[in-house]
Order: structure tokens, then sequence, then C-alpha cells
């Protein structure tokens, strides 16, 4: 963590201490703000990596008042597997995927989720994210695969339970199971106390319209019959390989693969990720990666 970025997150946390004993009411809608800001660093990377899909097909498409940077590479009337970013990311980090899934005949689309990278907006969240996909699928249509990292993964398990998106198989990367046990770490990384963090949620929830509770795997899992693989690495610190593993476990005859040493993010740039999840996609592997033994039904935890 750099100096500047440690006094901004002590400044932050002191204020939040503060406020919440003083001004409860102002800091929960300070924090339901802060919960659904993302990172600048997702524009300022994002508006870089853009120009890394200049062989891609660009496209603006309107979601509910705001523009959403979509990139489509190959054949246009071939099956579509839609890849989704999770919180603070933008397309380009899911490039990897690219390649392996044109080289199994498929259109490849990629998108900004609303308030990164290059798409429009300033505030959004998990319900906002399954939305945004759910629009994006039916705007390119054909679309019979799905790769998710992180928050976009659960919001790809979203829009499929609410009827938004339909594919036949989905593969879900570093995805997390259980949405308010993250805001809790959110509350404690900001040192936010929990009458705070209540209020948070529940000033969302009424923004969103929806309860969290609503939104938990555990929640959604009976309504996803489509096969799925989990990617998890034992090493992510951002959200934990358990995490992956209770959604491998709760998702009706997932399977899990599990990697070491690629942490949260580099996971998305590794070769044999790439290719395992486009040879899930495919119908290639049962297990997605060749030195894994096929696993029975449901799958067991490795």
């Amino acid at each position: 963590m750099s100096g500047s970025l440690s006094l901004f997150k002590i400044s932050t946390n002191v204020r939040f201490a503060a406020s919440a004993w003083l001004f409860p009411e102002l800091a929960a809608a300070w924090a339901e703000r802060l919960f659904l800001t993302p990172p600048p660093a997702s524009r300022e990377a994002g508006a870089a990596a853009a120009l890394d899909l200049i062989e891609a097909r660009a496209t603006l498409i309107e979601h509910r008042g705001r523009q959403i940077a979509a990139w489509r590479w190959g054949e246009r009337d071939a099956p579509a597997v839609i890849l989704a970013h999770g919180w603070g990311g933008y397309a380009a980090q899911m490039r990897a995927f690219v390649f392996p899934l044109l080289s199994a005949g498929y259109r490849v689309i990629a998108y900004d989720q609303p308030a990164h990278g290059v798409s429009e907006g300033r505030l959004t969240g998990l319900p906002d994210f399954a939305d945004a996909l759910g629009h994006i699928a039916g705007y390119y249509g054909g679309v019979v695969g799905f790769v998710g990292h992180s928050l976009g993964a659960a919001a790809g398990a979203l829009a499929a339970a609410e009827g938004k998106l339909r594919f036949e198989r989905a593969v879900l990367v570093s995805p997390p199971a259980d949405l308010v046990g993250y805001s809790r770490r959110f509350a404690r990384w900001y040192w936010m106390p929990e009458a705070v963090r209540r209020a948070m949620q529940a000033a969302i929830e009424e923004r969103y319209g929806v309860l969290w509770h609503d939104l938990e795997m555990s929640r959604l899992a009976h309504r996803l019959p489509a096969p799925a693989l989990v990617i998890h690495d034992r090493d992510d610190r951002r959200v934990p390989w358990t995490q992956g593993a209770r959604v491998a476990q709760l998702w009706p005859g997932a399977r899990l693969m599990s990697t070491d040493g690629l942490g949260h993010n580099r996971i998305l740039a590794n070769e044999a990720v790439a290719h395992a999840a486009a040879d899930f996609i495919a119908g290639r592997s049962g297990v997605a990666s060749p030195a894994a033994p096929a696993l029975p039904q449901p799958a067991a935890l490795y």
C-alpha cells in the first residue's frame, strides 16, 4: 500500500469513527456512498487498457441512462460467451479468456461494468451489475456461456436466478458466497461500527429494492441448474478460497478447480485458467483441467 493511500485510509477511518458517534445518520449515508463507489483506479486503468482491445468491435450500449462500453470478438452469428469483470476491475482484465474461446468457435463479449472503466456512472452495486449484465446479453443475443470474476461472477448468478441471463455453462472465478460477510470485512477496514454498517445495508436495500439476504448464494443456488465450474486460488486474500468452495458446494453439481500462488487478480492472466474455462464452456472436459480427475456429482471439494 502506498504512503498516500495509507494516509487516506487512516484519515477516512478516523472520520468514520468520530462521525459514527456524533452524526450516525450522516455516517450511514457516507458509508453507503463509499460502499457503492468503485475505486478511482478502475477508471484510470480501464481507460488505458481499453487500447488493448483495439482489435475488437467496440460499442456503447445505453442502460438506465448510462452508456456502457462493450467489445465483441468473433463472427456475428457464432454462439456467444459473455465475460464480466469484478469490483474495481475493467473489461481488459478478462482478455486472456478471449483467444481460447474464439478458438473453440465462440463469439466473445466483454464490457466495463457501470461506473467502471470507460462506462458511465458514479455509484453501482451487485443488483446494478446483474441488471446491466442481463441487458448486455440481451443486446447481443445468442449467449450460451458466461465467465465472471469476483463480484462479476456473483452478478452472473443473480442475473441467472432472476431470469435476466440464460447460459448453458458458467465459469465463476474467485466468486464471493457471503455478501453480508463481505460488508462486515469492509466495515472493519474502515473502523465502521456495526450500527453504521447495518444502517448502510438498510439504505442500499432501499435503494435497490432488494434484501441482501436474498442475494446470498445459499438463496440463489437452487435456481441455477446450468453446469458450473468454480476456479479459486488458495492464496486469494480479497475473497478467501473458502468462499469459492462454498459456492461450488451450494451450486447444484458444480465443480471446483483450485490454484495456488495466483491471488485474486493474477488468476485472470493465467493461461491454464483461461484454457480450463474455455474447455469447460465447450464441454470438452468435465473438470476443465487435464491434471484433475473427473469429479462425481455432486462435486467433491479438493
